[in-house]
Parts: C-alpha cells; structure tokens; sequence
C-alpha cells in the first residue's frame, strides 16, 4: 500500500503579525506524516505578509507559497484546491492562517479517514462575534431548506478531503462563488459520505471584522445557494 501523504492548504491575507507563528505551529503535524506539504496562497496581502511568506518559504522545505492579485477567500481557496488536485498527495487538509485553529486538532479528522473521502470539523463553542455565530446558523438554516441536509458547520476551514474525490466534485462547483466550502460539503452530504463534524476547538483572536463586507459576501452567497440548488436538482 502506497504512503499516505498530505498537503495543506491555507490561504492568507495581511496576516503579516501571525503568519510565521502559525506555520510553526504546524510543523510537527506535517512532520508526523512525511513527504507531506505545506500550500499557502497569498491573496494580494497589502501588508508585509508576502515578505514574511518569502523568507518561511526559504527556511522550510515542506513550504510551498503561491502569490496572487487580491480576488476574495473564495477564489483563493479554489486555487489551492485546483493546484492540489494536480499533485502527487493523498489527501488535501484545508485551514486558515489567522490561527483561530490548535493544529493539534487535525488528528481527530486523520483518525477518521478511513471511513469517509471528506471530513469535517465542527466549531461546536464557537469563539467569534454575534453577528457571525448568527450568520453561521443562518446558512445552516438556508442549507437544509435548500438541499434538506444537516451540516453542522458547512463553511468550516478545518476539513479533511481524499484528492481523488475533491477532483471529481471541484468542477461541479462554478469558479468564483463566494464560499465554495459550502457547495462541496452539500455535494458530499448528498453523496451519502459521512461528514463525521468533528468538534475542535475555536479560539478568540479578538480579530475585527467589517461586518459590512462580510453581510454583502453572505447575501452573495445565498443567492449562489438558490442556483446551485436548482443546478444540482
């Protein structure tokens, strides 16, 4: 049997205070699976992120970075995705770079992959604003009226999927939606895999948030949910 391996894929913008910290932190997980990887998509960071990506990039070998004009989150998570899907790796872990995660966590979706091709975490507490547990319930909401399945945290940036099946549900999703997360854990749901939600720990960053763009993303993306409802009908 062929050595199971992983790549990372964590996109990133103006994350210049935190993203050394949180590569590093990282380092024993994909050192615990060798000949794994580390992808990091730079979303047109007008900080010192790209400075700082450059020179981790110099000190770990595990580290792969791609910098890209700014499009959104979306669009930089599809060309991670697209990228890996090209590669020689196994299995494809998805997060962020702000470390809200404890990298620790991962292994509670490894543990599990051997019975089913996509796997999620769950942010069961939650450690952010109102007004984002709120949306998140919404979509939730939105989600099982659309497509009449539970997922307990669709958007989650801490998912486990095999490369095979990402390649073959990834074209089924249109290039540019605003949460492309969403789209592929509903084609899973409703591939009958189970998605397990997983529950791992969620910090508070006490990050801010311009809730203005983040309601605009979300209105955005319902309407893309309603399409792709009748897409997939």
């Amino acid at each position: 049997m062929s050595r199971e391996t992983v790549i990372f894929i964590i996109p990133t913008y103006n994350e210049e205070s935190v993203i050394r910290k949180n590569v590093i932190s990282w380092i024993p997980v994909i050192k615990s699976i060798p000949g794994s990887m580390m992808l990091i998509v730079n979303d047109g960071s007008t900080d010192n992120t790209d400075n700082s990506l450059n020179k981790l990039q110099k000190e770990f070998k595990f580290l792969k970075v791609i910098n890209k004009k700014n499009e959104g989150h979306g669009r930089t998570i599809r060309l991670g995705y697209e990228h890996a899907t090209k590669s020689k790796y196994t299995w494809i872990f998805q997060t962020d770079s702000d470390g809200h995660f404890t990298p620790s966590d991962f292994y509670k979706l490894w543990d599990m992959r051997n019975t089913s091709p996509f796997i999620l975490g769950h942010r069961e507490k939650r450690a952010d604003t109102f007004f984002r547990r709120a949306l998140t319930k919404i979509i939730k909401g939105w989600v099982f009226i659309l497509f009449r399945t539970v997922i307990y945290d669709p958007n989650i940036p801490f998912r486990l999927m095999k490369v095979s099946y990402l390649k073959k549900i990834l074209p089924k999703v249109k290039s540019g939606v605003f949460a492309p997360n969403i789209h592929l854990s509903i084609l899973a749901a409703r591939d009958k895999h189970n998605l397990h939600h997983i529950p791992v720990e969620h910090k508070n960053l006490n990050k801010k948030h311009n809730n203005i763009n983040i309601f605009k993303g979300a209105f955005q993306g319902f309407f893309e949910l309603l399409f792709f409802a009748f897409e997939i009908a």
